[in-house]
């Protein structure tokens, strides 16, 4: 694929995450995280804010597209891979969204972006039930917080969390304790 490639739709985005072998339960936390995302991209554009609904369903849908090879191979930094994926099928720019979705390195005087979108959406779902960050950073912890040098990258990505949480929802009507409900209505 070349550079122009459009930005695929859902049953494309699903089509390359079974190309490259995505487990189900890996496809279905990708698409709760798109619904985290879907809500809140709708919820700022109907707040007059710039958001490509196309890119970041993309992005939300494909973000851990490079989990499943790195668990195969023992490989760290899936976000990387990932972009490398997707760079690979002609999608660049869903390319840089997803290699931020566990470390930001966007701007923090930037506008809310669509990688600010996953990024936090992310960070709302365990699996595929959507949780408090609180409660996804005990299971990030508890999972990958085996060393004190581990520990402290989490609380740092705790702080990068909630500053982009309040960075969001200062230009929301509504707090962040109305995702939550999210899982009662999908």
């Amino acid at each position: 694929m070349n550079s122009l490639v459009a930005i695929p739709g859902e049953t494309g985005c699903l089509a390359l995450l079974r190309k490259h072998r995505t487990p189900d339960h890996i496809i279905r936390h990708c698409q709760m995280v798109w619904e985290v995302g879907r809500f809140l991209g709708e919820s700022l554009v109907r707040e007059n804010l710039h958001v490509d609904m196309l890119l970041l369903r993309a992005s939300c849908l494909l973000h851990d597209i490079g989990k499943y090879p790195c668990i195969l191979s023992g490989a760290k930094n899936h976000d990387v891979l990932g972009e490398q994926i997707l760079e690979q099928e002609g999608l660049l720019n869903v390319g840089r969204i997803v290699s931020q979705h566990v470390i930001l390195r966007s701007q923090k005087n930037r506008p809310i972006g669509e990688e600010h979108i996953v990024f936090y959406a992310d960070k709302r779902v365990i699996h595929d039930e959507i949780v408090s960050l609180e409660n996804r950073f005990t299971y990030l912890t508890n999972t990958y917080g085996k060393t004190a040098q581990a520990r402290d990258r989490l609380l740092i990505m705790k702080q990068e969390t909630i500053d982009v949480e309040t960075a969001i929802f200062e230009n929301l009507t509504f707090g962040p304790e109305e995702i939550s409900k999210l899982s009662t209505t999908i």
